[in-house]
């Protein structure tokens, strides 16, 4: 019984010694982790929502692309609009906005 309590206070102490130096660190070691960690770049968050600005966001980009799509919808329409009037022979008559 003395033997297994000897042996595993001898053991006990063995790994403490290693383990208290690994956590245990010397004011400058922290000073340079401190001047280390100020260097680095921000790192990029997944979600595009929390940094950019609002032009910037995936959704305004998509609501952009959307309006010109519809633009340019509008433009074919009123030109195959005026083609088939041409074709029928009906001018076109124009309204004065207000």
């Amino acid at each position: 019984m003395i033997k297994r309590i000897s042996i595993i206070l001898i053991f006990l102490f063995t790994t403490y010694l290693p383990m208290k130096a690994q956590f245990t660190e010397s004011k400058e070691r922290k000073k340079m982790w401190r001047k280390s960690f100020k260097r680095r770049k921000n790192r990029q968050s997944f979600n595009p929502y929390l940094d950019k600005k609002a032009k910037d966001k995936p959704s305004a980009q998509l609501n952009k692309t959307n309006a010109r799509d519809q633009r340019r919808q509008l433009r074919a329409a009123k030109k195959q609009k005026k083609r088939s009037m041409k074709k029928l022979g009906i001018k076109e008559t124009k309204v004065k906005k207000a």
